[in-house]
């Protein structure tokens, strides 16, 4: 998807064009279609196309409306752009070269700070009103973008991606500590979502704007998806077909594009079903599909006992039930553990949390560029959207609220569904909950430091204390029960905050869209506003989309229930490169700028202890500490060279 950047002088200095030209440098790779640019005052405000759908080649970003005297930049693909069109009275013979920027400018122009409530889709939006000196900036509900802000009085300094905000000369480039301590497994408790691993450069969450005036920010949240209706229909299959309604939209609305379309296929439900209704849409117009299904290179079905190592057959099944969807392995072997994690580092310029994952997903999206694809579709968010178990401990918080009746046939319908004794039904949904917190404070303070250390990223003491903390900051955290709602807000809010921003970079990276149906805002609001018999109906769980998705996809992936383990064989891969994993770990010892912040004697033993044990654990943990370092060692080279074009 395209991108935006910009920045306002807020003492009134003219924006200077160099200084410009710089984030512009920047964001080349965001806009290989077009870097469109305004400068006025004190004001400079930047667009980067990337052409993916018919509509975006007539894409002509940044835009002034002299009535109102402001300035418009945009970044988007919309969900509902029939409906805005109609109620933005657009003449018809308009539709097919309005793109979907210029139809939110429009609505900008219709709704002001309103108009987040009636787009839907991928976004990103800032306008400057130039009159009253006043910067707008919003962000799409859940969608897969990136908007990132610098804001510093008289400057502020925005862009979707860092290296933007970052190539500013007068933006410092200086490490956050705090969210370094965080991704190193500092315990500090907070639900900010905003920091980035760069001072003083923050992420604007989802479903959120900000409007700057002078020294003063308002930050506002205008969504949340525990606000949704709730829906109440006449029978079982009224919900059934009402979500496959919602569904089939939500993935037909993103099939737009000029270029082939590709979709990440695993053997759970959520990516499966997202392929499956793709390959029935494109099917009308005798259009084709790339699957991609990541397999293993080496055995694993050892390493994880009870989980699905290797996809395929099942994926497999559900991609020979179409006849246009042309079914493509990825086993990931031109790319080493190692090459994917400075790849990623090249990509979002920041650590990835699932560095393991960082070998398959590359390799996948350097197949899919090679292909010429323009969309990439995934089934990222569909855990708390529409594949929602009900709550892992549904039963427990139904009692524990005193709904006794519903929660104790919630309870025999479970017994039954799974063959049950009464005592081990009452095990896992009463006994479970209620002793886990007790069971994991206790292994917390019975597991020596030097264990628990391992299962992070190895933070440096001294780095710990300088922060204020002491060492038992660093530990395994504590099992606690969550309820349902917080436990599915949280799935959906926090991954998509993560990975929005994510997939937004490995779009630009890579010359496409990465669109995600189960981040859809109407089919989330259905699937929250439906009554939780809906998704643990007759003891099971996920199944809504389980019972709605009978006959699209095979009944082998619609009642599995053995979870997926992608990249099982990590640990292995990495043995395969044991040289280069020692060598690199020497040069990060010498590494002033690496050792500030890791405790490279500790990644040292926990290397060693992977190379004695092949534990599978270890290695993602080794593995986020060697992401974080690689990030750490290259923040120097980047210094030097921004400290001397700043000379």
């Amino acid at each position: 998807m395209s991108g935006i950047m910009g920045f306002i002088n807020l003492d009134g200095r003219p924006a200077a064009s160099e200084y410009f030209g710089a984030m512009a440098e920047a964001m080349a790779s965001w806009g290989p279609d077009r870097i469109g640019s305004v400068l006025s005052r004190n004001a400079a405000l930047g667009h980067a196309l990337l052409m993916i759908t018919p509509e975006s080649r007539f894409e002509k970003m940044p835009c002034y409306d002299e009535q109102t005297n402001i300035f418009f930049t945009a970044a988007a693909r919309l969900d509902n752009r029939a409906e805005l069109l109609d109620l933005l009275n657009l003449p018809p013979d308009e539709n097919q070269t309005t793109p979907d920027g210029m139809i939110v400018f429009r609505a900008y122009k219709k709704w002001g700070g309103e108009t987040c409530r009636h787009i839907f889709g991928d976004w990103s939006f800032a306008v400057w009103h130039s009159k009253e000196q006043r910067l707008f900036l919003a962000r799409d509900h859940l969608g897969n973008t990136g908007l990132y802000y610098y804001f510093k009085p008289p400057l502020l300094v925005f862009a979707s991606d860092t290296e933007g905000i970052l190539a500013h000369p007068d933006v410092p480039r200086e490490p956050d500590e705090i969210q370094l301590a965080k991704n190193l497994g500092v315990d500090i408790p907070n639900q900010d979502y905003s920091g980035t691993f760069w001072k003083d450069v923050l992420y604007l969450p989802s479903a959120h704007t900000l409007t700057v005036n002078g020294t003063d920010r308002v930050l506002h949240n205008y969504w949340r998806l525990e606000d949704a209706a709730p829906v109440r229909l006449s029978s079982d299959e009224d919900y059934l077909e009402g979500f496959r309604d919602h569904f089939r939209r939500a993935v037909g609305v993103r099939l737009n594009s000029i270029r082939p379309v590709g979709s990440q296929l695993s053997a759970g439900l959520d990516s499966s079903a997202v392929t499956a209704l793709a390959a029935q849409e494109l099917q009308k117009k005798h259009q084709p599909l790339v699957a991609y299904t990541s397999v293993p290179l080496h055995p694993a079905e050892e390493l994880f006992p009870g989980r699905l190592t290797d996809e395929w057959p099942l994926a497999r099944q559900a991609a020979e039930l179409y006849g246009n969807i042309e079914h493509i392995r990825i086993p990931a072997d031109d790319f080493t553990p190692l090459d994917a994690v400075q790849r990623s580092l090249d990509i979002t310029h920041a650590p990835q949390h699932a560095a393991g994952n960082m070998t398959w997903i590359i390799s996948l999206f350097e197949h899919a560029k090679r292909r010429n694809l323009g969309v990439m579709l995934t089934g990222q968010l569909g855990n708390g959207s529409v594949s929602w178990s009900g709550g892992q401990d549904y039963i427990f918080y139904l009692l524990l609220r005193k709904e006794w009746r519903k929660g104790l046939r919630a309870l025999a319908a479970r017994k039954k569904r799974l063959g049950y004794s009464w005592f081990r039904a009452l095990k896992s949904n009463i006994l479970r909950p209620l002793l886990l917190p007790l069971w994991s404070q206790w292994q917390n303070l019975s597991n020596p430091r030097d264990a628990i250390r391992i299962q992070y990223s190895f933070p440096q003491p001294d780095f710990i204390r300088r922060l204020g903390l002491n060492e038992s900051a660093i530990k395994r955290p504590v099992s606690k029960r969550i309820d349902p709602l917080t436990e599915r807000i949280l799935t959906v809010v926090r991954n998509g905050t993560m990975v929005g921003p994510i997939w937004h970079s490995f779009g630009s990276f890579y010359n496409m869209d990465v669109r995600d149906p189960t981040a859809d805002v109407r089919l989330m609001e259905f699937c929250m506003g439906v009554p939780d018999e809906q998704d643990t109906f007759e003891g099971g769980q996920r199944m809504l989309i389980r019972r709605a998705m009978a006959g699209a996809l095979p009944d082998a992936i619609r009642w599995n229930t053995v979870r997926g383990k992608q990249s099982a064989d990590v640990v292995r891969r990495l043995m395969n490169q044991r040289s280069d994993v020692e060598r690199q770990i020497t040069l990060f010892r010498s590494a002033g700028d690496v050792t500030r912040y890791i405790d490279v004697d500790a990644m040292q033993k926990a290397w060693d202890a992977v190379s004695l044990s092949s534990s599978s654990e270890m290695a993602y943990g080794f593995l986020r500490a060697l992401n974080t370092a690689y990030f750490l060692f290259s923040i120097s080279g980047n210094k030097r060279r921004s400290d001397s074009n700043k000379k």
